[in-house]
């Protein structure tokens, strides 16, 4: 991923912006915004914030959680619900094309299908043309609204204001946004002053697999095959030659999204099909990564077949929205007792979503040849379906200071999904109070209990269903445990990161958690009800001030904002 490219990433990722490290807190805390138009602009903001690689200043709101991650700012109401609100995030730079206002606004709408638009207006930001429009939506089954600006300060520099809020709490929202956006300034973007000092791919680059923690010798990429499918039969395919199963083989070759003749696309465009894939070198399997070009994701299933023609599925779902097209979808695959693969095969279900044809680019096996199988890190059982990775036996368990004591260990028990509301106090030996604030956050949404943690003035929030089950666990916001300092917290470190997702668009917990030798501190665990995924954040601190951390689904990390480094 080169520094250009992901500005153009970014504006795609307009139902995700609200999902870094927001929480509830008591009620009154909001009350500054309780009304529209009853506090100008001076009143809302604060300090002024300058993003050189963005091009632009504007003003922080008074009272919002304030982050800049890898170029994309997020300002966050202190109350905020996951993926719905209150919030606000700016993105500047540089394209590597030349752009208009009109082509901003098609990305966003072309990436955000669920999404209903208000026409453009045309709106003048420091004095620059640009274009505003309205957005109502359902995130998380949450009703939603929201505004969002867009500017060409010039051909090649551009510069996207989204704000989103629950549908009921946006009139309180709204004067924070336009104070916001009154205040903006532009000035020329300069995309070498971003954190990050390179984006050059270091010299070694750590494996993806899970590493042991007393490993004997390093694992490195040498040992790893990495091919491209050399044959394809499908259930049907639309052409002899266009669109045929051998247009998957290959390395991909569709570099848009859109009805491309270079991609596998079956006869009917709402049938359920499938593509075997057959590869020159049988390998112990580590990764599968699918290249979709066409209405992703619509894969259901997918099976590896050893060379004695034995078939195992390594991953099952339901067709979902994504934001990218083209979309690479990465499989991480741990076996417990190693076998030589050659073949995959892929299912599609196009008769869910009513999107058309599913159409399939390329398809990546990456495994260990044989002879190498012996330097593959501990593995598990064949999957029959996605497992959370947050508790596996291989991440180092060497908790310490305030994190070895009995009221967070008793945290970490609190499973969303599992544990009952009565078992609460007994994990954590303590005894939690009711919160008294009436916002629900969801339709089940029954209660919030606060408990004390007694350490640096770290509160747990705890929220049940109205069927007593927790869905959520978190620690009060910009608040951590002072005696949980790591000296592998280091840029050089978060390179060594960064160059693994850069590659294979994912990083599982594990690698993070072994490669910076430390757990991690918990700070928010929640059960998505739309799709049942657990969704974590863990932080790693060091002395000096800086601090990482990983935005985890089913302890893989998969989202390009997802690993910050964030020095002091």
């Amino acid at each position: 991923m080169n520094k250009n490219s992901n500005r153009n990433l970014l504006l795609i990722i307009i139902l995700t912006i609200i999902s870094m490290a927001c929480m509830c807190l008591p009620a009154g805390i909001k009350d500054k915004f309780s009304s529209s138009g009853s506090n100008d602009s001076e009143s809302l903001l604060g300090e002024e914030y300058r993003s050189e690689q963005g091009g632009f200043s504007i003003q922080k709101v008074e009272g919002y959680t304030f982050e800049d991650v890898i170029g994309i700012i997020n300002m966050i109401a202190p109350d905020a619900v996951p993926e719905v609100g209150p919030g606000i995030m700016v993105v500047g730079g540089l394209n590597e094309n030349e752009q208009n206002n009109d082509d901003l606004v098609e990305t966003l709408k072309q990436s955000s299908p669920t999404m209903e638009f208000s026409k453009v207006k045309k709106i003048k930001v420091d004095g620059v043309e640009g274009l505003i429009l309205s957005v109502d939506g359902t995130n998380s089954e949450q009703e939603i609204r929201g505004k969002i600006v867009v500017v060409m300060v010039t051909p090649l520099q551009q510069f996207t204001m989204i704000g989103l809020a629950p549908t009921e709490r946006w009139d309180e929202m709204e004067p924070a946004f336009d104070a916001v956006l009154d205040s903006v300034k532009f000035f020329e973007a300069s995309p070498d002053a971003i954190l990050e000092e390179s984006w050059d791919e270091p010299e070694s680059v750590m494996p993806t697999q899970q590493v042991m923690q007393n490993e004997p010798e390093a694992i490195t990429d040498s040992l790893l095959v990495r091919q491209w499918a050399v044959a394809a039969q499908a259930s049907s395919q639309y052409g002899d030659d266009s669109w045929a199963a051998s247009q998957a083989t290959g390395e991909p070759d569709v570099d848009e999204c859109g009805d491309n003749i270079l991609a596998w696309a079956s006869v009917r465009p709402n049938s359920l099909e499938w593509i075997n894939l057959d590869y020159a070198t049988p390998v112990v399997p580590t990764e599968i990564n699918i290249y979709q070009s066409y209405n992703p994701s619509q894969v259901v299933e997918v099976y590896i077949m050893d060379i004695n023609g034995d078939e195992y599925i390594v991953w099952e779902g339901e067709p979902e929205a994504v934001s990218n097209c083209p979309d690479l979808m990465s499989i991480t695959i741990e076996l417990d007792e190693s076998f030589l693969v050659d073949r995959l095969t892929i299912v599609v279900d196009q008769s869910i979503m009513g999107w058309g044809w599913a159409e399939i680019d390329a398809v990546e096996l990456v495994g260990f040849a044989e002879g190498h199988a012996d330097s593959i890190p501990s593995a598990v059982e064949p999957q029959t379906e996605p497992q959370p990775q947050n508790n596996d036996a291989s991440t180092p368990s060497n908790y310490s200071g305030w994190m070895a004591c009995p009221v967070y260990q008793g945290y970490l028990q609190v499973v969303p999904g599992k544990t009952q509301v009565g078992e609460l106090d007994g994990l954590l030996g303590l005894t939690g109070k009711r919160s008294t604030d009436s916002w629900k956050p969801r339709d089940d949404h029954a209660d919030t209990f606060i408990y004390d943690l007694g350490k640096d003035s770290m509160l747990a929030w705890i929220s049940v269903t109205t069927e007593g089950v927790v869905y959520k666990k978190a620690i009060s916001a910009n608040t951590h445990p002072t005696d949980f300092l790591l000296a592998t917290v280091t840029k050089d470190t978060y390179d060594q990161l960064d160059a693994i997702y850069k590659r294979d668009q994912v990083i599982p917990y594990a690698v993070m958690a072994n490669t910076l030798t430390a757990p991690g501190f918990l700070s928010e665990q929640y059960l998505r009800k739309d799709d049942g995924k657990m969704v974590s954040t863990y932080q790693w601190f060091h002395a000096n001030g800086d601090h990482m951390s990983g935005f985890f689904y089913d302890g893989m990390l998969t989202g390009m904002a997802g690993l910050v480094f964030i020095p002091k």
